[in-house]
């Protein structure tokens, strides 16, 4: 199965043993979103890389974690992905710390006046932020011990 499209690629495209790609948000539940990537996939369509970056010799999802939820759902053992330099991710990151502070702004506004749709996306976003830290934790303190960095 080919449903990603290394042409439109802007960084080095590797092809990644599917273990070895850590998505830090992958204990959050697949959603909506990652359902029709999968059905999408089934159809023959294409989509860009999953992006990653490299820290301490692991590759760590940078953009694209439904893709590779859909993606790993098939049961491949290997995945092309493009290798983002850590310049791109960081900017990457300020860019949705930008749209992120703008989200939760309208959220704080709307709690007046649409309670109960502020209390679902605050809970959402608590449990992404959840999801992260346990990610981050297992990742640091994994079984017990302190991993070496």
């Amino acid at each position: 199965m080919d449903c990603f499209n290394p042409t439109v690629a802007c960084f080095p495209i590797r092809i990644l043993p599917v273990y070895q790609v850590i998505d830090l948000l992958a204990c959050l539940p697949p959603t909506e979103v990652t359902g029709r990537y999968r059905e999408a996939m089934l159809q023959g369509n294409r989509f860009p890389p999953v992006a990653v970056v490299r820290i301490g010799g692991r590759f760590f999802v940078a953009d694209g974690h439904k893709r590779l939820t859909a993606y790993k759902s098939f049961g491949h053992a290997e995945i092309p992905v493009e290798v983002w330099t850590r310049s791109r991710w960081l900017q990457d990151q300020w860019e949705q710390l930008r749209r992120n502070l703008g989200k939760k702004r309208k959220l704080l506004i709307s709690l007046v006046a649409q309670p109960g749709e502020s209390r679902r996306l605050a809970l959402s976003t608590l449990r992404h932020h959840q999801c992260l830290a346990r990610a981050l934790w297992g990742l640091v303190w994994g079984n017990g011990r302190r991993r070496s960095a």
